[in-house]
């Protein structure tokens, strides 16, 4: 295969099946001909030549063999239906409208059969009967402005107000008049920040919009002002009249007309954002939603590509839990699409269970990061799947980019491909993750596979049968549901063993209406590519307050022991053996190693302890009782302290609390939890074909943990935390 050809890509929907359910394979070819289809075990994604090793075993399958090939397209860019409004000899439309990109090309306001409101050079043009108006006001980035438009028999006009921020600045109007001649606006939908053009819509505007209002005639200027102001507006003329505070935890669009013509969003743009109305007096949109009445849509707004399907199989009863791919192949390009298949209901279960971090997978879903258009810099293409990446924009962005105004990304779906959530890239997130069941496929350690969606929706039952649960190597990103699942689950005596760093960090939201996606809202603290705006951190999914679990009461030290304290991308380093591990609470730990020093080796240039590093703290919740086995030591110049772990910034000197601590504790049921405190970890189990000290510690573990007999929980001893 051409290292970096890439003509076929490829998503599949769910990414969680189970037997007896239907998954769906949407393909795009960007070269004729026939592609092959077919099922394939992924054991290893890690192709490295230092690293695991790719490693895919073939499945027989119902759907193998080839298929016609044709290429499919994304059209990104959010938009709203206002529908059913009849046809128009004069009406009036108007709204509230907060550009962000105003200089950008190619926008649209609002569109119907017949008119449009579109930017151009910064200014709102009508367009109308083949007549153009174009205002004489300049639009502002990141002001409200009052969009009011008036047609007849004989005239359009088009009001511009801007709006004043602050006491510095004064609002200013301008009214533009165009003769036009007669002429009907259409019976149909409208749409918001879209325009139909021959067959497809085309998206493409970037701002927030706020109470449209339609009516069948030509108001005055101060009447249809008067209509923005009111909540609720009653007026004879009114066809439509949406109220976007109501019911914004869906894709909904209330119309409060009294004619129920409830409009709705498409890929998912912003809500819960402050409206025209919001004077700071709230912070939380539950609280007085009137002050988000506004939508922010994006050119580049992307949660379902809405490919058509090209494979569709029924997942048959003797396939057992694992993770798998569906393999493409095509001419010289291949492409993967992994799918991970959970035990079905009755089905006999194992006792271990590794649980996939999809949600972190989806936060991460095709992130740029060290690319030429991220907030850290840029690089070259790695690989196939870095360099169609970076080639088609249109795939969409992860949670760690800005969209075209700048504004975070703040919402995330599995619809789509997604290029990192394939094997062979960099070890990180998923193709990381694969190097644990690389590992449990190598000694032979049989278990299941279900993922974070999964654990969002089924919560603690999920868990009831497992006594392991093993992690990824990243678990960041956690709902409510999931925390409160895994929380439950170690109540009743379950065994964790966390193999990973930066773990339960960020609350997230799934949508209620729709699992594939998720929302983050990044509030005042932690280490993030973007903050949300004031006003604006409870996400709109729940209306739960978003940010890190350990500014929401919840740190990760309580559940795992330890949290995040570091991160450096400059290369690993080993662990040193601490007092604690001689303790005969862990003597299961450390048998057959003889060494003071561990993990001196993996994958991550240096060592086990790397790359993001958690520590344990009693004072942030780590359990009194937990025994810190191991702590890293001399780590790299880039690994640097956490943006929560200080207030003031200052220079950087060598710091006691940069470091990954290898922790263990027993819980009152008679579970337990081991956590490594490092992403890299799991990168250092494969050395030497599996044959060294962090295999054979980590392999102590789960004997241990795999055990019936319960462990005891200690007599309170007094914390070292040194």
């Amino acid at each position: 295969m051409n290292r970096f050809n890439k003509n076929i890509v490829s998503y599949v929907d769910p990414l969680s099946v189970q037997a007896g359910d239907e998954l769906k394979v949407m393909v795009s070819c960007h070269e004729s001909g026939d592609f092959r289809a077919c099922l394939v075990r992924l054991v290893s994604g890690d192709s490295r030549p230092h690293g695991t090793g790719f490693h895919e075993v073939p499945i027989g399958s119902t759907f193998a063999g080839d298929y016609p090939g044709r290429e499919q397209f994304i059209h990104a860019g959010s938009y709203a239906v206002l529908p059913d409004l009849p046809s128009l000899d004069s009406g009036t439309f108007c709204c509230r409208f907060y550009p962000t990109t105003p200089k950008r090309p190619a926008q649209t306001l609002v569109s119907a059969s017949g008119l449009v409101i579109g930017i151009e050079d910064a200014c709102l043009v009508l367009r109308m009967h083949g007549v153009v108006v174009r205002s004489g006001l300049r639009l502002q980035a990141s002001r409200w402005h009052d969009v009011i438009v008036a047609f007849g028999a004989d005239e359009a006009l088009l009001s511009v107000q801007r709006h004043g921020e602050g006491p510095a600045e004064r609002g200013e109007t301008v009214v533009d008049r165009a003769t036009i001649g007669a002429g009907t606006v259409a019976a149909g939908d409208w749409l918001l920040a879209a325009v139909r053009a021959e067959d497809e819509i085309v998206a493409g505007l970037n701002g927030r919009i706020e109470a449209p209002r339609v009516l069948d005639q030509s108001l005055s200027i101060e009447a249809a002002a008067q209509l923005l102001v009111e909540p609720a507006p009653q007026h004879p003329g009114l066809l439509g009249s949406w109220d976007f505070s109501r019911e914004l935890s869906s894709d909904r669009l209330v119309d409060t007309s009294g004619y129920a013509r409830h409009g709705h969003t498409l890929q998912t743009p912003t809500r819960a954002v402050k409206g025209a109305r919001w004077n700071g007096a709230t912070q939380n949109w539950r609280d007085d939603p009137g002050q988000y009445g506004a939508v922010h849509f994006h050119e580049d707004d992307l949660t379902d590509a809405g490919w058509s399907v090209d494979i569709r199989w029924q997942v048959p009863d003797d396939l057992p839990s694992g993770v798998y791919a569906i393999k493409l192949t095509l001419g010289d390009s291949e492409d993967y699409s992994p799918l991970f298949v959970r035990p079905a209901a009755g089905q006999l279960k194992q006792s271990i269970v590794f649980l996939a971090a999809t949600a972190t997978y989806l936060a991460y879903a095709n992130q740029r990061l060290g690319s030429s258009r991220s907030v850290f810099g840029g690089r070259e293409p790695r690989n196939a799947n870095d360099a169609y990446l970076l080639a088609h924009d249109e795939v969409g962005d992860s949670l760690y980019e800005y969209h075209a105004d700048r504004s975070g990304v703040h919402y995330s779906s599995r619809l789509r491909p997604i290029l990192n959530l394939k094997p062979h890239n960099i070890p990180w997130s998923f193709t990381a993750d694969t190097n644990i069941t690389a590992w449990l496929e190598a000694i032979g350690e049989p278990f299941d596979v279900v993922t974070d969606e999964d654990l969002h929706r089924e919560g603690v039952d999920l868990l009831r049968d497992y006594r392991v649960v093993i992690t990824g190597t990243h678990p960041e990103y956690y709902s409510t549901s999931m925390l409160d699942g895994l929380g439950d689950w170690l109540d009743s005596g379950g065994r964790l063993m966390y193999m990973g760093g930066n773990g339960f960090y960020w609350r997230i939201a799934y949508d209620p209406d729709n699992p594939a996606i998720i929302e983050v809202r990044r509030a005042e603290d932690g280490t993030r590519a973007w903050i949300s705006d004031p006003g604006e951190y409870y996400h709109s999914f729940t209306g739960e307050y978003g940010g890190l679990w350990r500014r929401l009461g919840r740190p990760p030290n309580q559940l795992v022991g330890v949290g995040f304290a570091a991160q450096g991308f400059d290369g690993g380093t080993h662990y040193r053996v601490r007092p604690d591990a001689l303790d005969d609470r862990v003597a299961f730990i450390f048998k057959g190693i003889e060494t003071d020093f561990i993990g001196a080796h993996g994958t991550q240039g240096g060592g086990a302890a790397g790359e993001e590093v958690d520590r344990f703290d009693v004072a942030l919740g780590s359990p009194v009782h937990a025994l810190v086995l191991a702590r890293s030591e001399d780590h790299k110049p880039g690994m640097l302290k956490t943006k929560e772990e200080f207030h003031v910034t200052q220079p950087q000197t060598a710091d006691a609390d940069v470091r990954a601590d290898l922790t263990f504790f027993e819980t009152p049921a008679g579970g337990a939890v081991f956590s490594t405190g490092s992403i890299s970890f799991a990168g250092a189990l494969s050395t030497n074909g599996y044959d060294n000290d962090i295999a054979v510690l980590m392999r102590n573990v789960l004997s241990r943990f795999d055990d019936p007999e319960p462990f005891v929980f200690p007599t309170f001893r007094a914390p070292s935390n040194p």
